[in-house]
């Protein structure tokens, strides 16, 4: 499996046909389209909401797509339970829908797998680290980021180094390229050399990592998403931008009040925004130098990103140390960001003959599992009152 970083494909394939594109993606997006249907509404959810305990949402359950999903869970059925087997029925679907799939559809569904691989090697490390249980660690992965080398990685010590798990990752697995390129980052900045990878890694460096490797897949999946032309590009190229965006101004409002947000280190920070999207290069650049609230929204009302100046002047009491913990300061970044990034996943449905509608069907349906973790968390906190605070997925609209 090899990430689009190394992917070459001819001019032609880079136009995607609207007369010819049923021929080959016809019966999958068919699929996809029907599995929108299965989508738990407000209804749904208020239902929910009435449960005493997660053996009722069980049972409330059985009446949607998610129905025997739990079915062999013996009581009492904890929340991890929940969103484990809901993450299985999604893997499962997901699986299909790439069986019925050709190129280039097949290697866009794997961007879609590899991001997950990323975040399970990521949660693997850093459990290995703190360690815990192997079963524990490998009992908590993503089923739609699943991969057999992995197994490997909880097994093996981290008291002599980080050798073994260097060489499996980077020699066997998908994420391999990504893995090497942070690596190649770090090591040329510090003046070390690949074979020196031992004294690259340590633990304070896995979230550093994780966000250098999420930058990476990133820009290649924008880039495979252009090469592949047609309503394609156009759906996605909209949505990984906005995502670009998003994350570069999740990561300058989460450094904030930290090290990061200093002179001497934004270099660290900084290398961690993506190179393309709606802020790209200009707000990007000013974003670089921002060190605070006011500097942050300056950056961004300079380069006429009125959406993005809405969401921070929504969330800026969440970041100002004085207000944190009080009344309407409770809202980060990445809880706007869900809700936005929720409404342009719906919007990739309503446009037809296009690869988007199977990013957008995984991103909802993991909004849908995160609602139910919500409101299972509710019910067993017995606070069923703040169960709607949830993102709604393809709710009516006034």
């Amino acid at each position: 499996l090899k990430p689009a970083r190394f992917f070459e494909g001819p001019a032609s394939q880079s136009a995607m046909e609207l007369s010819s594109f049923n021929i080959n993606n016809g019966f999958a997006e068919g699929i996809v389209r029907g599995l929108r249907s299965g989508f738990l509404g407000p209804e749904e959810y208020r239902r929910f909401a009435q449960c005493d305990n997660l053996e009722d949402l069980r049972s409330a359950l059985d009446d949607t797509d998610y129905a025997g999903f739990m079915q062999d869970e013996p009581s009492p059925i904890p929340v991890s339970s929940v969103e484990i087997k809901a993450r299985q029925r999604l893997a499962e679907d997901f699986r299909y829908l790439k069986g019925q799939g050709v190129q280039p559809l097949v290697k866009f569904l794997e961007f879609i797998t590899i991001d997950k691989m990323i975040d399970n090697v990521m949660a693997l490390l850093q459990g290995t680290v703190n360690g815990k249980p192997p079963k524990e660690l490998l009992a908590k992965v993503d089923p739609l980021g699943y991969f057999e080398e992995m197994k490997t990685i909880p097994s093996m010590g981290v008291d002599t180094g980080y050798d073994d798990i260097y060489k499996t990752i980077l020699i066997d697995t998908p994420v391999g390229p990504y893995f090497e390129e942070f690596l190649r980052t770090v090591g040329s900045e510090e003046g070390k050399s690949m074979a020196e990878v031992g004294t690259i890694l340590s633990e304070t460096d896995l979230e550093l990592m994780k966000n250098v490797m999420k930058k990476a897949w990133l820009e290649d999946f924008y880039n495979f998403t252009q090469s592949v032309g047609g309503s394609t590009a156009e759906v996605m190229g909209h949505i990984l931008r906005m995502e670009a965006d998003f994350r570069t101004m999740m990561i300058t409002l989460n450094a904030l009040n930290t090290p990061l947000a200093s002179q001497s280190s934004q270099g660290e920070r900084n290398k961690l925004y993506p190179s393309f999207g709606y802020l790209y290069p200009e707000g990007t650049a000013k974003l670089e130098k921002a060190w605070n609230e006011g500097t942050v929204r300056a950056a961004l009302e300079s380069c006429g990103a009125a959406k993005h100046v809405q969401l921070f002047d929504q969330v800026k009491a969440f970041y100002d140390a004085e207000s944190r913990g009080k009344d309407g300061a409770n809202k980060s970044i990445e809880d706007l960001i869900y809700v936005e990034l929720g409404y342009l996943y719906e919007l990739a449905f309503e446009q037809q003959m296009n690869y988007g509608v199977f990013y957008a069907f995984v991103k909802l349906k993991e909004q849908e599992i995160r609602n139910l973790r919500w409101i299972s968390n509710m019910i067993v906190m017995n606070r069923k009152d703040q169960a709607d605070e949830i993102v709604p997925i393809f709710a009516p609209r006034a």
